[in-house]
């Protein structure tokens, strides 16, 4: 296929890297940094700063969107509008109206769009979901997830308009989508926030459709470099622990061990493996395989709103001090 990859950040390098070991031709670069562009494809590859204009002359197959959240929806249409099929980093779009604005420029135009989801592509999330579906764990009783960091992004993520909201839907969103690849749908959420969209702290509470319960908890108030991202498991028959995809950004502190697991009684750990950069890797490349072969994503649209959802629920019920029911909003939007 013919790939458009729109941003060369430092998500985007990634997903750069990742083209390129795909097998797919990277045909076209949007950036408005013409030395970074030049530095990351060289004179290869044409660099562009207008995406409807990127797509009528080099055609791709795929446009690959790694930009700031609010320029989701335009850019994501366009190239849809255009003929390609998208694939989007998280999150798919700020809000729910964003999402169904996407949804319907695909359905009209027959075209498919993935959502970069990429910790569903960290491997030991991987392992522990096939230890869930294998029900070595038994029946999932209660998630719990955390997100403890010290100091914030910088640049555009420090701009609730352009982030669509705070810490909960900057990297929280990993957190969210996580939950729903372990747990299942949810139904409703209660939440409590600093400051709800743009909190530097929040509390959620999930309650999903199959029962169990679910805990989010993220803020940035921890010591300077602090990165500790961690699932906690309890099932009927067993529990694990993973420490998460971007607990390694600030060094690693704790060895190789990824995931730990009470099955029979008895703690074990897991010997497998997994970083941050390659769980990106990894959801480009299977995105684009997908696509390359008609299929729909494995992260795709629905997956996409489903996380979007449980964002805006949690707004929600921050501001009104009520648990929102994800069946409320989407009532709401039709």
């Amino acid at each position: 296929m013919k790939v458009a990859l729109c941003g060369l950040g430092e998500i985007g390098q990634i997903h750069l890297k990742a083209i390129r070991e795909s097998g797919h031709e990277l045909v076209a670069v949007l950036e408005l940094n013409r030395r970074l562009a030049v530095e990351s494809v060289g004179d290869d590859v044409p660099i562009h700063t207008e995406v409807v204009e990127m797509v009528e002359l080099t055609e791709p197959d795929v446009v690959d969107i790694c930009l700031p959240h609010h320029l989701h929806v335009p850019i994501a249409v366009a190239a849809l509008e255009a003929g390609a099929d998208v694939l989007l980093e998280k999150p798919m779009a700020m809000d729910l109206e964003g999402c169904d604005e996407i949804i319907e420029a695909a359905d009209r135009h027959g075209r498919k769009v993935g959502i970069s989801h990429n910790q569903v592509h960290f491997r030991p999330h991987r392992r522990l979901r096939e230890l869930i579906d294998s029900s070595q764990l038994g029946e999932i009783r209660a998630i719990y997830e955390r997100l403890w960091m010290g100091g914030k992004y910088g640049g555009w993520r420090e701009d609730s308009s352009q982030v669509g909201g705070g810490l909960l839907m900057d990297a929280g969103v990993h957190r969210v989508y996580m939950a729903e690849y372990l747990g299942g749908p949810v139904k409703a959420v209660t939440a409590v926030m600093d400051e709800p969209r743009s909190e530097d702290a929040f509390v959620l509470t999930l309650e999903f459709e199959s029962g169990a319960i679910g805990v989010i908890q993220g803020g940035y108030h921890g010591p300077d470099g602090v990165f500790d991202d961690r699932i906690d498991i309890q099932g009927s028959a067993g529990m694990a622990e993973v420490l998460g995809c971007e607990a390694f950004f600030e060094g690693d502190l704790t060895g190789d061990l990824r995931l730990r697991a009470q099955l029979g009684g008895e703690w074990s750990d897991d010997p497998v493996t997994g970083d941050w950069d390659e769980s990106v890797t990894d959801s480009v490349k299977a995105c684009l395989d997908d696509l390359s072969q008609g299929n729909e994503p494995e992260v795709g649209m629905a997956e996409g709103r489903d996380a979007v959802a449980v964002v805006e629920a949690a707004y929600r019920s921050a501001e009104t001090g009520k648990t929102i029911s994800i069946s409320d909003l989407d009532e709401r939007a039709s």
